[in-house]
């Protein structure tokens, strides 16, 4: 994980650059309980194809475009905030 200033954030997505990966720390950003979950890099990575209907992708790429992330990042945001909202569901009050 690099240290970065905002500002140098800022204008790297400005510039369109991938910071997620190299800036954020996805086991500190989860929502609700923390689960065990390994950095990117020590997991074993699985390419699968993925039928989306054309209007549904229209709308993923919008967002990549408001977010300047790539597709299969936003595709990769949603399943991660979808599959968190699933374990908040399924916990004890």
């Amino acid at each position: 994980m690099n240290n970065i200033s905002i500002k140098e954030l800022e204008e790297k997505i400005a510039k369109g650059e991938e910071v997620v990966d190299r800036y954020f720390d996805s086991t500190t950003t989860r929502v609700g309980t923390p689960r065990q979950m390994t950095s990117r890099r020590r997991q074993d990575i699985v390419t699968t194809n993925l039928e989306i209907p054309s209007p549904m992708l229209n709308e993923l790429d919008k967002m990549a475009t408001e977010l300047n992330i790539s597709r299969q990042a936003v595709i990769k945001m949603m399943l991660r905030r979808a599959l968190d909202e699933h374990y908040l569901s399924q916990e004890p009050d």
